[in-house]
């Protein structure tokens, strides 16, 4: 099984928006996709959350004007999470409910080859940390009840690790133990998330978690201490699974979505202050 990873698109429903008044993420979509042009072999495309800035029918819309079209060129199924940044019921009402007849994106999409994708919407309204409910628990308890011939990845915007930056760790996925209880035993090969914009490995009840770099920006989780700064970047990552343990691969391009053209000037650059009061108002 082959599988691209995309995340963190981030798109307006007005093209003319620009995120952080710099980065045209349209462009930046669309100028990564013409770099992963010649990709052959992938089984699903899959695009971890925060596909949407600002939660509207048009930025769903988009997104699925562009990515229906290069996926189909690949002969390979579209799959998309929900970020912190989307509106589940926005993505439902314009391109499809999710599979528990809520609102929630919560889905199982088969793959050729007997694999499947299960997608869980971990966002929360209003906050940047992730949640999965107990009754979503409890549906992934009965949905790995029956293993895949293929195997199992797993879909969710929130990675199920602690993130690498103060601003990061404020706004991560809760309900860790919970969730590994779930997981443990079961068929899943991967989980593959966004959300942190930078490129992660962990693991959770002994399964490898991967986190692509985001596709608006890039995050800076070496240099950022406890400030935080984002580089005009985007970037994907290939995810293989066959004997052993899943291959990975990461590239990250300079932004084709960058307005100022400058890969050394940080898209955003916040301090501590600034990280604290944004933990404040988006996490817990």
């Amino acid at each position: 099984m082959r599988i691209l990873h995309l995340t963190d698109t981030h798109l307006y429903g007005d093209p003319a928006r620009r995120h952080y008044d710099r980065i045209d993420p349209t462009a930046a979509l669309r100028g990564l996709l013409t770099r992963l042009e010649g990709l052959t072999g992938i089984d699903a495309v899959v695009h971890t959350g925060d596909a949407s800035e600002d939660g509207t029918a048009e930025s769903y819309r988009l997104l699925h004007e562009i990515l229906d079209p290069f996926a189909a060129a690949l002969g390979a199924p579209l799959v998309v999470a929900m970020g912190n940044h989307d509106v589940p019921a926005a993505y439902a009402e314009t391109i499809a409910p999710g599979d528990r007849g809520t609102a929630d994106q919560d889905r199982v999409v088969p793959l050729p080859g007997g694999g499947r994708v299960v997608v869980l919407d971990s966002s929360v309204p209003g906050a940047g940390y992730g949640h999965l409910e107990p009754e979503q628990l409890e549906w992934l308890r009965g949905v790995l009840a029956d293993p895949a011939p293929g195997g199992t990845v797993l879909a969710v915007h929130h990675p199920p690790l602690v993130g690498a930056t103060t601003l990061l760790r404020g706004l991560d996925l809760d309900g860790l133990d919970e969730f590994a209880a779930v997981l443990t035993g079961s068929d899943v090969r991967i989980v593959l998330s966004g959300h942190y914009h930078h490129a992660m490995t962990g693991e959770i009840a002994g399964i490898p978690v991967h986190v692509a770099p985001g596709i608006t920006n890039v995050v800076d989780p070496v240099t950022a201490a406890s400030s935080e700064q984002a580089l005009a970047l985007s970037g994907a990552s290939i995810v293989e699974l066959g004997d052993g343990a899943p291959r990975v691969f990461s590239s990250v391009l300079p932004s084709a979505g960058d307005t100022l053209a400058d890969v050394h000037a940080p898209v955003y650059r916040f301090s501590p202050e600034q990280v604290a009061q944004i933990v404040q108002a988006a996490g817990r």
